[in-house]
């Protein structure tokens, strides 16, 4: 197994945007199996990457064992109740790579680039089913808050 090397993504490296636009539009598929990635959600989030290379409030930090993206970390900068804050849109980590320190260094590193964007905190939402990662977010520090719920009609 290759080390693992950390630092942004290769927004000029197309693939690598179609993997992380694809990554983060299947996340859903988590805990929503009928979720349906379409290569039209797909292509609206690598258009979103192209637009996101050259801005200062949003950070993708990667994780990478050799040339293969196996991290990732999506943050952007906001006001949440009147506070600088960054909000956490994507944390993924590949399954082979799961419980070596990837999903821990890739959040440390977002909070450090957040901080020195001025955040006070950062904050992201979690689906209830979803466990892993309500139990991953506790052991670093993050503490529950509301519950959004649903109900389908």
């Amino acid at each position: 197994m290759s080390e693992i090397s950390y630092g942004s993504l290769a927004f000029d490296d197309p693939g690598e945007v179609e993997r992380a636009a694809r990554i983060h539009e299947s996340a859903p598929l988590n805990w929503d199996p009928s979720y349906l990635v379409t290569d039209a959600r797909v292509a609206n989030w690598v258009k979103f990457l192209g637009e996101a290379a050259s801005n200062p409030d949003i950070h993708i930090g990667v994780a990478r064992s050799g040339s293969e993206l196996v991290g990732l970390h999506w943050l952007v900068m906001g006001e949440r109740h009147d506070v600088s804050c960054a909000h956490i849109q994507s944390l993924w980590v590949d399954r082979d790579h799961r419980k070596q320190g990837i999903g821990k260094t890739l959040k440390e590193r977002g909070e450090a680039w957040a901080k020195s964007r001025g955040a006070r905190f950062v904050w992201t939402t979690v689906f209830y089913a979803n466990q892993n990662m309500i139990e991953f977010n506790l052991r670093l520090g993050f503490k529950a808050g509301q519950v959004e719920m649903t109900k389908g009609l």
